[in-house]
């Protein structure tokens, strides 16, 4: 008897030990957040030109100056030329020139264009090119939203700039797989909307609020395995 309840006891130990794991584990990739869709408003319509109507536009104005169309999957490196012509006032810096031999050593050119980039890819990029800058990345999961808004308030006075990594599908109610890079320009903070510059050709500029983009950031990266994020950077 003694043996059958030290058995018994020793398998329930190992369920609980092995239940525990597992949800520790999948924790931040299992939300169902990511398959409700979100409310985005483009810039052009009747909601986004009200938004942007109670903003100091000048950010998104100034962005759009130095605005260029992203190359196939370059839509981290096309944000990070645009943000450092726009801090330094030229268009020197092209989605090409930008791997220079330092930069190449983060990684290649023919991987971007295959696999996009990860959010510290981008970060050490930024480090590289731009080392007067001064460039932090912060993961979603490990940030938290309060510390996010804090931020988007603070972006809409400074001379800094945040770039932002979130899940095209998380937004559409999909699932998280699929990534993008583009500009945060501005935050409504009566409204709590959050003014994205879309880096691609094909999409408009949308307005989106700060919980919904927070959500579509903690989206798991498949290449990373951690959840998305943002990057400020900037002198």
């Amino acid at each position: 008897m003694l043996r059958n309840f030290l058995v018994i006891s020793l398998f329930l130990s190992l369920v609980a030990c092995t239940s525990t794991k597992t949800k520790t584990t999948t924790s931040y990739s299992s939300s169902t957040s990511h398959y409700l869709p979100k409310v985005t408003n483009t810039v052009t319509s009747t909601r986004g030109s009200q938004f942007i109507a109670d903003i100091n536009p000048g950010k998104y104005e100034n962005l759009k100056k130095f605005w260029v169309a992203q190359k196939k999957n370059y839509c981290g490196v096309c944000s990070a030329v645009i943000v450092i012509n726009t801090a330094r006032k030229n268009t020197h810096l092209t989605q090409d020139n930008i791997f220079s031999e330092d930069v190449k050593k983060v990684i290649l050119p023919e991987t971007v264009a295959k696999m996009g980039l990860t959010l510290r890819e981008l970060t050490n990029i930024l480090k590289t090119k731009a080392k007067d800058f001064k460039t932090t990345r912060y993961p979603a999961h490990t940030s938290g939203l309060d510390l996010f808004r804090e931020q988007l308030i603070q972006n809409n006075e400074n001379n800094s700039y945040m770039i932002t990594n979130f899940s095209r599908q998380s937004i559409a109610g999909l699932g998280m797989n699929q990534g993008h890079f583009s500009i945060i320009a501005g935050y409504n903070v009566d409204k709590r909307q959050v003014l994205i510059l879309e880096v691609n050709g094909g999409k408009e500029s949308f307005w989106i609020s700060d919980k919904d983009l927070f959500t579509a950031m903690k989206a798991v990266d498949p290449v990373s395995q951690i959840p998305r994020g943002w990057i400020i950077t900037g002198k």
